[in-house]
């Protein structure tokens, strides 16, 4: 390990949402390799997902289409970036080229992720981790912001059409209470976290009924 890595994974640091993210999903699948492609559409869909709860995805990706589905350079670049994941670029002898992302050594970046951040990627990972980058790939072009996109002819993909609407926050928080173990109240963090999250997911509501703009 290098010394710029052993300082990267030293205890829980604070780090860009993006990186946070990757390192969090490659924890999932370490110390096995995770290919681009299902790197990128397992961040799809944690930030749709995201989008859907709270209204805002959690990385800082512009989403786009391409042949293969959903793509964002912003999550590949910072990928290669962290000192403590590996990258295996390669060809295969039909001439395809490929790449896996594995964590090098264990980091914990969680404490960059809130606590409903960290429930959505556990979810995401849950539902779609054990499918293939092909699967995966179809999977996304059956989302809403893909239909929205090849509908007006374009290539960025809008994940905001998911978000909540007005009204919507009764059914939502409706789930969340169904699926809340009332028997633990979690630490100070989580529940300044879940503080948080629920105080920004309500600011659009707050704002259309008092008339701001």
């Amino acid at each position: 390990m290098t010394a710029r890595a052993a300082a990267y994974t030293k205890g829980s640091r604070s780090v860009h949402k993006n990186e946070a993210t990757i390192c969090y999903i490659l924890g999932k699948e370490a110390p096995q390799k995770l290919a681009k492609s299902a790197l990128l559409k397992i961040c799809y869909f944690a930030d749709l997902e995201n989008v859907r709860r709270f209204g805002r995805p959690i990385t800082d990706a512009k989403w786009r289409r391409d042949q293969y589905g959903a793509v964002a350079y912003e999550i590949t670049n910072a990928a290669r970036k962290i000192p403590s994941v590996q990258v295996n670029d390669y060809t295969t002898y039909t001439s395809h080229h490929g790449t896996d992302f594995w964590l090098a050594v264990p980091i914990d970046c969680g404490g960059s992720l809130s606590m409903n951040e960290r429930a959505v990627l556990d979810d995401v990972w849950e539902q779609y981790g054990r499918r293939s980058a092909k699967e995966l790939g179809a999977e996304t072009k059956n989302t809403e912001p893909w239909r929205c996109a090849v509908a007006a002819g374009v290539n960025d993909l809008d994940l905001s059409v998911v978000a909540p609407r007005p009204g919507d926050e009764l059914a939502y928080f409706a789930r969340v209470l169904e699926r809340v173990d009332l028997g633990t109240r979690g630490d100070p963090e989580e529940i300044a976290a879940l503080q948080r999250d629920t105080y920004e997911y309500m600011v659009p509501y707050r704002t259309e009924a008092c008339g701001w703009e």
